[in-house]
């Protein structure tokens, strides 16, 4: 049914999710929910909420922390949800309403790993989402909404996402070490290709998947031979490398799954700045 301006389902408990990362403010960031319901009036009833943001987010991880807060928010409101017959989140965001599925039903029997066998983006947010859907005891349904469009209650979940991360109170919800590049080149995943050679690269970050048990590097290609020079790319490794180390890798031959088989040396950096 479309309601002034709202698309919403009257025997449901709906809930308007959105998340807001700003770049520019060191990825200051929060989340926007809107829950709206109709009475036994037949009227429709909202509660919106904005509560603190983070200190840097990216945009992904705030749309599944705004699907997280916005099924907390529903229990804190309604002790008793038997009132409704569904809970239908609504969200502006592909990246959420493309994966929910395989969050809830098929990444946690592949031990959160993708069908190529790299680990998953987000993990723990995943999984404090699949909590909070499995604390639900009303069947959870995830929809897609066009954002910031003619959508009353998605238009205000953005103001409030706004509001939420000029209030960025609370500590990143991910960590990663990172260190300056020295390539004038944007990151592109998968720019490099691997295909089992030995290549020269300079870690930039290093970021650790504790369920994964892997750790996820952003590199960049050091050797002024390889067709790759200068190229910034991400690279998987189970083996813990101090990001800034100059290093003489073999690279696998999975495009897919992007891997180190083997440290080979450590370089020298003064040899290889550009």
């Amino acid at each position: 049914m479309i309601t002034q301006g709202g698309i919403h389902d009257e025997e449901a408990l709906n809930i308007y999710t959105d998340g807001s990362s700003f770049p520019g403010k060191k990825r200051a960031a929060g989340v926007g929910v809107v829950l709206m319901w109709v009475d036994e009036a037949g009227d429709p009833q909202t509660s919106e909420h904005a509560p603190t943001g983070y200190q840097s987010a990216t945009i992904d991880e705030m749309e599944i922390q705004a699907c997280t807060i916005g099924l907390q928010e529903a229990r804190r409101n309604f002790p008793d949800l038997s009132r409704f017959k569904r809970i239908l989140l609504f969200s502006d965001s592909q990246y959420v309403t493309e994966n929910f599925v395989s969050a809830m039903n098929v990444w946690p029997k592949r031990a959160w790993r993708g069908s190529n066998g790299t680990p998953v983006k987000n993990i723990d947010l995943w999984k404090s989402l699949k909590r909070e859907v499995n604390a639900c005891p009303l069947r959870v349904e995830v929809r897609w909404v066009k954002g910031h469009k003619s959508n009353i209650y998605n238009r205000a979940a953005d103001k409030l996402a706004k509001k939420s991360a000029a209030m960025p109170f609370n500590k990143p919800l991910s960590v990663s070490q990172t260190t300056r590049k020295w390539s004038d080149r944007k990151t592109a995943r998968g720019c490099v290709t691997f295909d089992g050679r030995a290549v020269k690269i300079r870690i930039i970050s290093t970021k650790y998947y504790k369920y994964a048990r892997e750790y996820e590097y952003r590199f960049e290609v050091i050797d002024e031979e390889d067709a790759s020079y200068k190229d910034v790319d991400f690279v998987w490794c189970k083996d813990l490398l101090s990001r800034n180390k100059c290093l003489l890798v073999r690279l696998n031959s999975d495009q897919g799954h992007p891997g180190i088989d083997q440290v080979l040396e450590e370089l020298n950096p003064d040899d290889y700045r550009y």
